[in-house]
């Protein structure tokens, strides 16, 4: 299994998800404090409703909530069954860490969080060395080798997709993780609160996926 290729087919829009950075930046500077902010009860809560969507793998509430109300499209559903439960595992593997609530700096107020998830590009590179140990275990079941081979002593595709299935599917079951700490800016703007990503945040939102 080709990693660009399965990761273009689950993540087609990562590119304007990596923009909406410079997106809603252009937008802070219209909604400055006179006076330094203080955290209040209210931005908590709002920016723990941001990390339990976040942990709970909505991305499309989480969308919900960045400032300037950016379209990333992260409601669209991948193309293949394969990119279905990549997506599917990548959004349940992550785990939120907080290690205080919001703090202020200067006229801004600001949430930290460790955040926990699956590191795609790492789990898929090793398909290819559980499939082959998949088939030695097969081999190794097997008292005469060649009876799973066909006449020209090939592995017949049927038996290669069976055990890239399991491959993939056991991968997914333990994947490879990563930890970021990400960062994000909390913006009250005619008494509604919205999130400002930084970029950590940003990929974890495409996936992990540059």
């Amino acid at each position: 299994m080709k990693i660009s290729k399965l990761a273009s087919a689950v993540f087609a829009v990562v590119g304007t998800v990596l923009l909406v950075g410079s997106i809603v930046t252009s937008f802070v500077a219209l909604n400055k404090p006179a006076k330094a902010v203080k955290p209040t009860r209210e931005a908590n809560d709002f920016a723990q409703l941001v990390l339990g969507a976040l942990e709970d793998g909505d991305f499309t509430a989480v969308e919900g909530y960045l400032y300037g109300k950016p379209s990333l499209g992260l409601d669209r559903e991948p193309a293949t069954a394969e990119g279905k439960l990549l997506w599917s595992a990548y959004r349940d593997s992550i785990a939120v860490t907080v290690d205080e609530n919001c703090y202020g700096e200067g006229t801004n107020i600001y949430q930290t969080a460790q955040v926990t998830y699956m590191d795609i590009p790492q789990t898929l590179s090793q398909l290819d060395k559980r499939a082959g140990e998949l088939l030695k275990k097969k081999l190794d079941e097997q008292e005469d080798h060649f009876a799973l081979l066909e006449e020209d002593r090939q592995i017949p595709q049927t038996l290669k997709e069976e055990l890239r299935t399991r491959a993939f599917q056991e991968a997914l079951a333990e994947p490879e993780t990563v930890t970021a700490q990400i960062t994000f800016q909390l913006i009250e703007k005619d008494g509604q609160w919205w999130a400002l990503p930084d970029q950590a945040m940003l990929d974890i939102l495409s996936g992990g996926l540059r």
